[in-house]
């Protein structure tokens, strides 16, 4: 259930890089009110078991970390890809599409709560760094999947 969470979403990736999102507000990558207002969570559950199980989802669904500093509540993805699919362009040639994605993200808290937040994020489609998001549709692609399983290991350490 855990490795579904963040590999059962390429289609939904797929529209978040896509035009399919154009309609929607988007936010610039460099905007720090995009992580506060949609890429933070809070836990009841001790900063140290948040950390862990953060660290474990990423594991869990074979995405490597570039950083792992639980001293100071710090790591860093790989880059990885999210998705890859192929298609047509106008010539009928078929093109292939990757989309990565690297994120940072810092826990802190106590022996009670924690809070959770990615502090940052880059994103590339094929080569092309992004400099913008459409977070309605990277909430449920990109880091509510990822949220979800942390609140999942945590409740299964739990019990």
């Amino acid at each position: 259930m855990k490795k579904k969470a963040l590999l059962g979403f390429a289609l939904a990736t797929a529209t978040f890089f896509s035009g399919c999102a154009m309609m929607q507000p988007k936010k610039m990558l460099d905007d720090p009110t995009l992580y506060d207002e949609y890429m933070t969570r809070s836990f009841e559950y001790s900063s140290a078991a948040c950390y862990e199980a953060t660290k474990k989802t990423f594991a869990d669904n074979k995405v490597a970390l570039a950083k792992d500093d639980p001293e100071n509540g710090k790591m860093v993805t790989e880059k990885y890809t999210v998705a890859s699919y192929t298609q047509r362009d106008d010539q009928k040639r078929n093109m292939e599409n990757n989309q990565y994605i690297k994120f940072w993200v810092s826990v802190s808290g106590d022996e009670s709560s924690c809070v959770i937040k990615v502090t940052k994020l880059k994103a590339w489609m094929n080569t092309q760094e992004l400099t913008y998001v459409y977070p309605k549709q990277g909430g449920p692609s990109l880091w509510d999947p990822i949220f979800n399983s942390i609140k999942d290991q945590l409740e299964d350490d739990n019990n």
